[in-house]
């Protein structure tokens, strides 16, 4: 420490205190996220049934009646509590589906499988059971099991050789559910016009027979006798 003229001691500033380097924490290589929980973890033998029906479910195997057989076990044994809290939130963040969808794909799977049990016993042997989703939709609007399989043998009834489309479906369910009918198919035009013709024909040689008159070679003047005649055979009392 020195001294400076005046005696004062000089007093040596303090050097300034290196800056602390702020030091980031290293990030994981791999973020993993979050996996959702449910109310409660699976033992087991649990874990492997999950994992069996997600893999139907996956891969679609078997087609719907296989992907609803495997949603509806996961519903009923509440296996889905390992990923969500409710069956259909499961549905919808674990496969991208709606919850009416999911649970028309159960019902559809309670349907058939109604059908096969009844169908065995079938009067005309006939055991086809519905093919696609589509078809069977209509059936899980009837509540009762023998509306359902009623419904169907009436389907089978209808469509005897034939395939079998989820509109015929639908019409044999709303006769039985609300009296109705299906809609008559529109008529062709040029089909209405021949029939007219046709009508017109068969007059022609009515009035031909009756009154010795050929229509299609008459006059005004003659066809304004015919309706004359006509008109006098009408309003003859007997």
């Amino acid at each position: 420490m020195s001294k400076s003229k005046n005696g004062k001691k000089n007093e040596k500033a303090p050097s300034a205190a290196p800056a602390v380097e702020q030091k980031q924490q290293p990030q994981a290589d791999v973020q993993q996220e979050a996996k959702p929980q449910g109310e409660a973890p699976l033992d087991p033998a649990e874990e492997l049934k999950l994992e069996q029906y997600e893999t139907v479910i996956k891969q679609g195997l078997g087609g719907f009646l296989s992907v609803g057989k495997a949603l509806k076990a996961i519903r009923d044994e509440r296996l889905y509590r390992a990923k969500s809290d409710r069956f259909e939130d499961y549905c919808r963040e674990q496969w991208g589906l709606s919850d009416k969808y999911a649970h028309r794909l159960v019902k559809a799977y309670d349907v058939v499988m109604n059908l096969q049990s009844e169908l065995k016993n079938s009067p005309n042997g006939e055991t086809r059971l519905p093919s696609n989703e589509s078809q069977v939709r209509h059936l899980t609007t009837l509540e009762k099991p023998e509306q359902q399989v009623k419904a169907w043998q009436q389907v089978l009834k209808n469509c005897e050789g034939k395939p079998i489309t989820a509109d015929e479906v639908k019409a044999v369910v709303d006769r039985m559910v609300g009296g109705k009918t299906p809609p008559k198919p529109a008529t062709n035009p040029t089909t209405k016009l021949k029939k007219a013709n046709s009508k017109l024909d068969k007059i022609g040689e009515l009035v031909t027979e009756a009154l010795g008159v050929d229509v299609s070679k008459a006059t005004v003047a003659s066809l304004k006798e015919v309706l004359e005649k006509i008109q006098k055979l009408l309003v003859t009392k007997k």
